[in-house]
């Protein structure tokens, strides 16, 4: 991807601002038209150390920690992290975390 990675960076702050603001929680999508995960590793893909297809794996690198560590982060920040994919239409994984607050809300900027 191309663009002004300060610009960018601005963007997506300013909508986690938001939602920390005015919602009790926060939703991060990350969506991608990659390969796709299929069904059989949907449910192993977030163990540490697992790679998907050894064949794809090789070619793109990694180790199989990038997911187990997303996780163990949301776990840790009492949220969640789900993936939904498809093969050959890619995938989307979302990330849920909780807005805690020890001060009153002015929803009223929102």
């Amino acid at each position: 991807m191309r663009g002004n990675e300060a610009q960018l960076y601005r963007m997506v702050a300013n909508l986690v601002t938001n939602a920390i603001r005015c919602h009790g929680f926060a939703l991060i999508k990350v969506k991608d038209t990659g390969i796709g995960i299929g069904m059989k590793d949907k449910s192993r893909i977030f163990e540490r150390f697992y790679r998907a297809g050894e064949d794809r794996s090789r070619k793109t690198g990694g180790f199989g920690l990038g997911l187990p560590i997303a996780k163990a982060i949301s776990n840790s920040h009492g949220g969640s992290i789900e993936v939904e994919s498809e093969l050959d239409k890619g995938s989307t994984f979302t990330v849920r975390l909780p807005i805690y607050s020890t001060t009153h809300k002015d929803l009223s900027s929102c």
